[in-house]
């Protein structure tokens, strides 16, 4: 497993194999100061460096463990994870101005891509929840709230990419 101590460190050369193997080495992905890469936007970069001293500390913990201590830092709740239906998202948006739904879904996609690149697997409950944020950031409530309405086709590219990366993982 690589060792890595801050997210600069992480190229297509350094990154787990099966990582590089996944993500082409000229992908946006790897960019870690565009905010739309997964490890560029604050809660992605934030999430990789807590997740490495979680494994740091606890080289065999959960990742729920790690996922609930995080999310009682953040003072987010643990929840929502299936939230898909428009009128309910629009809800969930409209009560904290989109906090808790962009929070969760920075956090676990940004989770996803730090284990694929540092251990080169995803756990099935990441995977699915990062799977289902990816919808959910691809929709019409999303990308209007993100106000993506110029740029919505390049960031359903980008979110379609990401979805199969995270499916041949």
């Amino acid at each position: 497993m690589p060792s890595f101590t801050d997210i600069w460190e992480v190229t297509p050369d350094t990154a787990h194999e099966r990582a590089s193997k996944l993500i082409p080495a000229d992908s946006w992905i790897w960019d870690f100061s565009d905010e739309d890469s997964p490890l560029g936007n604050d809660i992605g970069a934030d999430t990789f460096a807590a997740y490495l001293d979680f494994r740091r500390e606890q080289p065999k913990g959960k990742v729920q463990t790690f996922i609930t201590n995080l999310f009682d830092a953040l003072e987010i709740e643990d929840a929502d994870w299936d939230l898909l239906d428009a009128e309910a998202l629009q809800e969930a948006l409209d009560e904290d101005e989109g906090f808790s739904v962009v929070t969760r879904d920075e956090f676990i996609l940004g989770l996803a891509f730090a284990q694929l690149l540092v251990e080169g697997a995803i756990d099935d409950l990441v995977k699915s929840r990062a799977m289902t944020a990816l919808k959910r950031q691809s929709s019409d409530v999303l990308m209007e709230f993100h106000e993506e309405e110029d740029t919505a086709a390049l960031r359903r590219d980008q979110l379609e990419e990401l979805a199969m990366i995270l499916g041949r993982a």
